[in-house]
């Protein structure tokens, strides 16, 4: 079982995969940051997308996409297990790439997290 330094370093490394997969985060997001992007987030989810335009996107075919998706799945819980500040920015960012990109099995964890 992991301790909570070992499980925040562990983070840490996770924002590196991220990078990586080309999504970048801040170290220290202050929250004018986390409160726009929730906002955005939120617009755009209930603003021009209603439920049946949500579910009639297509399923993700971006393969690194994808592997960002599952990724991001594996941080948010983390993020949720240490208390981090992270967590409303993995949630939406899960949110805007399922909205660009298609649906994967990881696209409800993060919708549902907002």
């Amino acid at each position: 079982r992991m301790t909570g330094n070992c499980l925040a370093e562990a983070f840490g490394y996770g924002f590196q995969v991220l990078e990586n997969l080309g999504e970048s985060f801040p170290a220290t997001p202050e929250n004018g940051i986390i409160v726009q992007e929730m906002l955005g987030t939120k617009q755009l989810v209930t603003g021009s997308m209603n439920e049946s335009k949500l579910k009639s996107l297509p399923e993700m075919t971006d393969s690194t996409k994808k592997e960002a998706m599952a990724f991001l799945e594996e941080m948010l819980i983390c993020s949720y297990q240490i208390q981090s500040i992270h967590f409303p920015l993995l949630a939406c960012r899960m949110v805007r790439i399922s909205l660009k990109y298609g649906w994967t099995k990881s696209s409800c964890v993060g919708l549902a997290s907002l």
